[in-house]
């Protein structure tokens, strides 16, 4: 755009309240309906279209009245009653439709702006990543520039003005960005300042959706027909010693010990550990130690390598038998906490655990028995070899979707006898159930496996997707064995068992991104009442330091009568300050003493410096025929306005002052 280009004063306000929507849109996300984003997109459109050609606003005030109560009526209906989160999100984007209709004074934009961070206080309750801090930073500073904006706008109005320069845009778009740079550090220092609570306000509650991977605290495979990859985050780990390959990274969740044949539950048939950590971890170990960082989930498991011995968890939580970690209630923010993990040292198992882990279910098919049969004879560890060599053969085929002839999802008789295709849940019960009818007890695993390394933070990457099902079988003199059914590979393709293509380094145009969110997490969310307490204790030891270090200086402690040097420089200082505060509130009420007459003398005058003659009113026009034709129209309003117009005043004297010189500059070419 050229500093001349003119535009309709009220197109950017809509333009504006379009961009603020499309950050609340990004910021709901899944929260934000179809319906309700279309009438946005609708609204939003016809308010461009009336605001370029002056047309606003569509429909009458009984009209946009009558249709705000229908389209809030409509997201009640729509979203049911108790789901407030999709309700409130629903009912900011039809007011914003409405909203839209009708952008034609400071006031309309101050509701635009208020129903948009109201909407990213509602995206607030759905999430607590990077990009809500950058919406939300983006939805202000437009916001910010709205405000500026339309009382100029409405002015122009008022003045029956054709449209307003680019020129006043951009200085206003560079005054907003100056501004809100400025406040950025004010708002951290209030930030770090403003006392916290120990727990959330709110309980988070994501979205309902179709199945997707993740994980899940029971295994029933047949009730799912197909499986979306989900590359969300669930947990950030780093893991000291550093591990070198992904493969060997299995994060354990829940242990399922009952078959309910199409289900596999928790049911333990050990009570649950009250210690803070386990006491079946082998003497001598070092262990491994992880610091997790772990999403926001319905889930209240909390995850760890092999078997925790040692735990560091700010939040209420339970330990089970093998090491299982729950919290007492699902967590609506990122919980940090330390583990110490190690393998279990090997123990005689009771009666009560080899009877659960023996169990299957009475309507188990004689044909699963036959089959389980075909594998028994030696010792339990040759028997487990038998099993893994016959579910890593050629014939078993690892597939998220059901295979064909089972739309309506497969059994795990048809996965054993039939099919050999399905996810890792199918092989993790499959050979739970054939080792238990060989007389091995086993159960079930559920967690992830895997991870994604970034280096820039020195962290791993654990993804929904990465989601896993596996075994344990109890083996003599060994304990608890991990036991991993399920193909190394997809369909053919190279991959990871958890069936997706997952790299084990981050790739580099995403690692620095992920490290923000790392930080955001770290530095923000998880900024609790202790970290700030220790933040503040820091600060203020360091600044005592600073000071007894300045106090014990050859020269101050040993001057006589520096203390009264110290208030006479302190009273000087306040004198200056006040004098120069005087001095500034009395020249603005000078500048503000000038009347219109002084600003059409100063028009006046400016006019003559450029080869005005007469100066009597209205006959400049033979004046403008003698200038340049391109600069003569926009020095021309310019004075017409500052000499002639109802409100004069300093800016329409800065932009006159501009034009001459931009004139002058051009005779002077002409000239050479």
């Amino acid at each position: 755009m050229t500093p001349g280009l003119r535009f309709p004063a009220r197109i950017v306000s809509s333009l504006l309240a379009a961009l603020m929507g499309v950050f609340l849109l990004l910021a709901l996300g899944s929260e934000a309906a179809l319906w309700a984003t279309v009438v946005w997109i609708a609204a939003t459109g016809l308010g461009l279209y009336g605001a370029w050609h002056g047309r606003l606003p569509w429909f009458s005030a009984a009209q946009r009245w009558m249709l705000g109560l229908f389209l809030l009526t409509l997201a009640l209906l729509l979203t049911g009653w108790g789901n407030w989160l999709a309700m409130a999100s629903q009912a900011v984007l039809v007011l914003l439709a409405v909203k839209a209709l009708e952008i034609r004074s400071q006031r309309d934009f101050y509701q635009v702006a208020a129903l948009v961070l109201l909407g990213m206080g509602v995206a607030a309750w759905l999430r607590v990543d990077v990009l809500l801090g950058i919406f939300l930073l983006a939805a202000l500073y437009l916001s910010l520039l709205g405000l500026l904006w339309q009382p100029l706008a409405d002015a122009a109005v008022a003045r029956a003005l054709e449209g307003l320069h680019w020129r006043d845009f951009r200085y206003m778009l560079a005054f907003s960005l100056i501004f809100l740079l400025m406040l950025l550090p004010v708002t951290a220092i209030f930030f770090l300042m403003l006392p916290r609570t120990p727990t959330p306000l709110w309980a988070w509650t994501p979205p309902q959706g179709a199945a997707h991977s993740g994980f899940s605290a029971d295994l029933s495979p047949d009730s799912i027909t197909r499986l979306a990859l989900d590359s969300t985050t669930a947990f950030r780990a780093q893991i000291i010693p550093q591990s070198a390959d992904p493969e060997d990274l299995y994060w354990v969740g829940a242990i399922l010990w009952r078959d309910e044949g199409r289900t596999w539950i928790a049911d333990s048939p050990v009570a649950r550990v009250r210690g803070a950590a386990s006491t079946g971890v082998g003497t001598g170990t070092t262990g491994i130690r992880q610091e997790i960082v772990l999403s926001p989930d319905n889930s209240d498991y909390l995850f760890a390598l092999a078997t925790p011995y040692r735990l560091n968890i700010p939040v209420t939580y339970r330990q089970q038998a093998g090491g299982v970690l729950r919290l007492n209630k699902a967590s609506g923010l990122p919980i940090r906490y330390m583990v110490r993990s190690a393998p279990a040292a090997p123990r005689v198992l009771s009666a009560a655990e080899r009877t659960a882990a023996l169990q299957v279910p009475d309507t188990t098919s004689p044909k699963l028995r036959a089959l389980a049969a075909h594998f028994a004879g030696g010792s339990d560890a040759v028997v487990v070899q038998r099993l893994l060599h016959w579910f890593h053969g050629s014939s078993f085929r690892y597939s998220l979707q059901e295979p064909a002839g089972y739309p309506h999802g497969q059994s795990m008789a048809d996965f054993l006898l039939h099919t050999h295709t399905g996810f890792c849940e199918y092989y993790a019960g499959g050979l739970a159930l054939l080792l238990r009818l060989d007389g091995i007890p086993a159960r079930v695993v559920m967690g992830y496996h895997g991870g994604e390394y970034n280096p820039a933070g020195n962290y791993w990457i654990v993804r929904q997707s990465m989601a896993h099902a596996w075994v344990q079988a109890w083996l003599p003199g060994q304990g608890w064995v991990r036991l991993d059914a399920t193909p190394a590979t997809i369909s053919g393709q190279g991959g990871s068992k958890t069936g997706i293509l997952a790299p084990a380094v981050v790739p580099g145009a995403l690692q620095l991104w992920d490290w923000m969110q790392w930080q955001w997490l770290n530095m923000v969310i998880d900024l609790t009442p202790a970290k700030q307490r220790a933040l503040w204790t820091s600060a203020g030891t360091r600044i005592m330091q600073i000071a007894q270090s300045s106090a014990y200086a050859p020269h101050w402690p040993k001057a006589r009568g520096w203390y009264r040097h110290a208030t006479l420089t302190y009273w000087s200082l306040g004198v200056v300050s006040a004098s120069l505060l005087m001095a500034w509130i009395l020249w603005r009420r000078y500048r503000a003493g000038r009347d219109v007459g002084y600003w059409r003398q100063r028009a006046l005058r400016a006019l003559r410096t450029v080869g005005l003659k007469d100066e009597r009113p209205g006959v400049e026009s033979l004046f403008w025929q003698r200038l340049p034709e391109d600069q003569r129209e926009s020095v021309r309003e310019i004075y017409l306005a500052q000499r002639y117009g109802p409100t004069p005043d300093a800016d329409g004297d800065r932009r006159l002052s501009v034009a001459l010189a931009a004139l002058r500059n051009r005779c002077a070419r002409l000239s050479d």
